[in-house]
């Protein structure tokens, strides 16, 4: 459960975000149990100039099955916390969603955002305007206009979206675990070449992804080219396969 306050200009200028959220950590705790509110602070703010950010995390132990990361961990339930106050803001102010959030995203990617994070550069208005001419935005508008008219309601939702993932060596990575990947490259008596990754796929497809990086870095046929993955006693040490980083760490330490 979560409570959010927002501080906003009369014409829709998103100021600071505060957020109490209460976590069920269900009846003991795994492994990140604890740790997957957090993954959700970093991104509250979400594709937002939120100026400031204040969070804070109760966890609660209640009788259900324990939680632990599985997918997206966090981020989904930060996503939908900052959409939905989006949504708030263009009812309180009388405002168009669309407009709300186009007049909040971030645009300068040169500086941290309040949680600590640098974004990747992007262009958000403009995937915004894309998408809104795919669905035909003001069309729809238009048409729920019309049919609220006759007592019948047609809902338009916008959400906007921000992942982390492709985890390394940051702040985000605790000391003993460190985020970074290994991986050696073995040329064989037989011509052959074996790419030893610590990375484990389990159904990504990271065989062929890692072949195909070491083939073009190399000059040689993908067929000449065999990885190895999962076996201790041929790859002595790794980080693992965890938060989509297999190829974004794992592929870069191949290069």
């Amino acid at each position: 459960m979560e409570y959010f306050d927002a501080a906003v200009k009369n014409d829709g200028t998103l100021l600071a975000v505060k957020c109490r959220a209460y976590c069920d950590m269900g009846a003991y705790l795994q492994l990140l149990t604890p740790a997957i509110p957090g993954l959700g602070l970093i991104l509250m703010a979400g594709a937002y100039d939120a100026k400031a950010v204040e969070y804070e995390q109760i966890a609660v132990f209640t009788n259900k099955v324990a939680t632990d990361a599985y997918r997206g961990a966090g981020r989904p339930e930060a996503a939908y916390a900052i959409e939905r106050l989006m949504d708030t803001i263009a009812r309180e102010l009388n405002l168009d969603p669309a407009e709300v959030r186009r007049k909040n995203f971030i645009k300068d990617f040169a500086k941290p955002t309040p949680a600590g994070l640098m974004y990747d550069s992007g262009n958000y208005p403009i995937a915004l305007d894309k998408a809104l001419q795919i669905v035909g935005y003001q069309e729809l508008r238009a048409e729920q206009q019309r049919l609220r008219q006759q007592g019948r309601y047609l809902g338009i939702g916008i959400s906007s979206y921000i992942e982390i993932c492709g985890i390394g060596p940051s702040f985000l990575m605790p000391p003993w675990v460190g985020g970074w990947e290994s991986c050696t490259i073995r040329v064989e008596p037989t011509g052959m070449v074996s790419v030893l990754t610590g990375v484990s796929p389990h159904g990504q497809g990271n065989e062929t992804t890692f072949a195909q990086i070491v083939a073009d870095e190399l000059g040689v046929p993908m067929d000449h080219i065999e990885v190895i993955h999962g076996d201790t006693d041929v790859v002595s040490y790794g980080i693992g396969t965890f938060g989509s980083r297999s190829l974004a760490v794992g592929g870069a330490a191949a290069c």
